[in-house]
C-alpha cells in the first residue's frame, strides 16, 4: 500500500510540474509567392538585441509557390520580429509575430514590392511602410545609376524630390504608429542618407525616438526592443552633448569678392549671429536650401542674424547666375578660385555650415531649417 501511494505521489509531482511549465500556442506563417524566380525560402527570428536574425526553418516552394512554417511561441510573450528571407540578393519581408498569430502572405512577381499580408495588423503597417518608402528609395537609386548619362541638374533635382518624398513618408509613418512596433521598425531605416548624406538629420531625429519610446512603453512594457531604443537615445544624446562642446575660440578671418567684385571680410561682421554657409550652383539639394533659407534671413536678420555665403563653384559663371536668379539676400562670395579657404575650414562635403556666434566662438550647424531656426535663437 505504502508502495502504490509512493508512487501516485511521484505521478502527481510529475503532473504538477508539466502543469506549471508555460505553454506553447501554435503559431503559423504561410502564403504563395508566385513569379518571383524564388525557390526556396527561409524563416528567421530577430534577435531582442536586434543585431542578427537566426535562421530557424528552411522551406522549397511548392509549384503552386505555396509554404507553411508552424511553430510554438510561449503565450504571454511580447510580440517579436521575424523575418522571411531568400536566397540570392532579394530583399527580405519582415513580420511582427504574437503567440498564437495565423499570417498569411501573397506576392505576384518581386515579393518585397508587391507582397500583402494579413493576419497581423502590424506586419500589415510593415508592409504599407515598405511599399511607400522604398518606392522613393529605389526611384534614388536609378537616378544614381542614370546620373552620369543624363542632364545633371534634372537628375540631382529629380533625386531631390524621390529624397523629400521619402523622408516625409517615413516621419509621418513614425508619428502616425509611433506606439507600434512598425514605427521602430520605419525608423531605423535611412535609404535616403545613402545616396544624399546632406539630408541626414531631416527626417528622423532623437525626437522621434523619444516618441516611440514613449509609445512602446504603453502598448509593449514588456518588450525587449525598448531596451534598444533607451541605449540609441542615450548614445545620440552624448554626441549631441560632445558636439555641442566642440567650438573654435576665435574663427580663420577670410575675405572673398561678390558678383560686383566687391571684397567683403568676414570679420567686419563681428558681433553678428553668422551663418558660415559653403555651397554648390551645382546642386539641386543646395540650391532648394538656398530657397529655405531666405525665410529664416528674412526673419532674423534685423536682429543680428547674417549669411556669409561661399560659393565653391569651379564655373563662376554658373555661380553667378545662380546668385542673380535667386536674388540672394545675404552676403554671396565665390571661393572656387581659393582652395586655400576650402582646407582653412575643412570642407569634405557639400552643403556644409558653421554657425559664428556674438562672441566669435564657431560651431558645426544644422542643415535642417527648425533646427538650425533653434540654434539661431539661443545665439542672438
Amino acid at each position: 500500500m505504502k508502495k502504490i501511494l509512493l508512487f501516485l505521489s511521484v505521478i502527481a509531482t510529475i503532473l504538477s510540474s508539466c502543469s506549471s511549465e508555460p505553454e506553447g500556442k501554435s503559431t503559423t506563417i504561410e502564403g504563395r509567392f508566385v513569379g518571383s524566380n524564388v525557390d526556396s525560402v527561409y524563416l528567421e527570428r530577430v534577435s531582442d538585441t536586434f543585431v542578427a536574425p537566426e535562421r530557424i526553418a528552411a522551406q522549397a516552394l511548392a509549384d503552386n509557390g505555396g509554404f507553411k512554417f508552424s511553430f510554438d511561441i510561449e503565450d504571454g510573450t511580447s510580440p517579436r520580429f521575424y523575418k522571411l528571407a531568400f536566397p540570392g540578393d532579394h530583399r527580405p519581408v519582415t513580420l511582427v509575430v504574437a503567440p498564437g498569430d495565423h499570417i498569411r502572405l501573397e506576392a505576384a512577381g518581386d515579393i518585397f514590392l508587391n507582397y500583402k499580408v494579413e493576419g497581423s495588423e502590424e506586419s500589415e503597417l510593415i508592409a504599407q511602410f515598405n511599399h511607400e518608402y522604398f518606392a522613393s528609395g529605389d526611384r534614388l537609386a536609378l537616378i544614381a545609376e542614370t546620373l552620369i548619362n543624363s542632364s545633371k541638374a534634372v537628375s540631382e533635382r529629380e533625386a531631390y524630390l524621390a529624397a523629400r518624398a521619402a523622408i516625409k513618408t517615413q516621419v509621418e509613418f513614425v508619428g502616425k504608429y509611433r506606439d507600434k512596433l512598425a514605427a521602430f521598425y520605419a525608423m531605423r531605416h535611412n535609404v535616403v542618407e545613402q545616396y544624399i548624406p546632406q539630408l541626414d538629420g531631416h527626417g528622423i531625429t532623437i525626437a522621434h525616438y523619444q516618441s516611440v519610446l514613449e509609445g512602446l512603453n504603453k502598448s509593449y512594457p514588456d518588450s525587449p526592443y525598448i531596451a534598444i531604443i533607451e541605449r540609441e537615445i542615450a548614445e545620440a544624446e552624448a554626441l549631441a552633448e560632445l558636439s555641442q562642446r566642440i567650438e573654435l575660440a576665435s574663427y580663420p578671418d577670410i575675405e572673398l569678392e561678390d558678383i560686383y567684385k566687391t571684397k567683403h571680410r568676414l570679420s567686419d561682421l563681428d558681433g553678428k549671429v553668422v551663418m558660415l554657409y559653403f555651397w554648390t550652383a551645382e546642386s539641386a539639394l543646395c540650391n532648394n536650401i538656398n530657397a529655405e533659407l531666405k525665410a529664416l534671413h528674412e526673419k532674423y536678420h534685423d536682429a543680428g542674424f547674417e549669411v556669409y555665403h561661399i560659393s565653391v563653384d569651379g564655373d563662376i559663371s554658373l555661380w553667378i547666375e545662380a546668385v542673380r536668379q535667386q536674388r540672394h539676400p545675404w552676403i554671396s562670395v565665390f571661393g572656387g578660385n581659393h582652395p586655400e579657404v576650402i582646407t582653412l575650414y575643412n570642407v569634405s562635403q557639400l552643403p556644409l555650415a558653421y554657425l559664428i556666434d556674438r562672441e566669435g566662438n564657431m560651431s558645426i550647424a544644422p542643415i535642417n531649417m527648425d533646427e538650425l531656426e533653434q540654434q539661431i535663437k539661443k545665439s542672438l
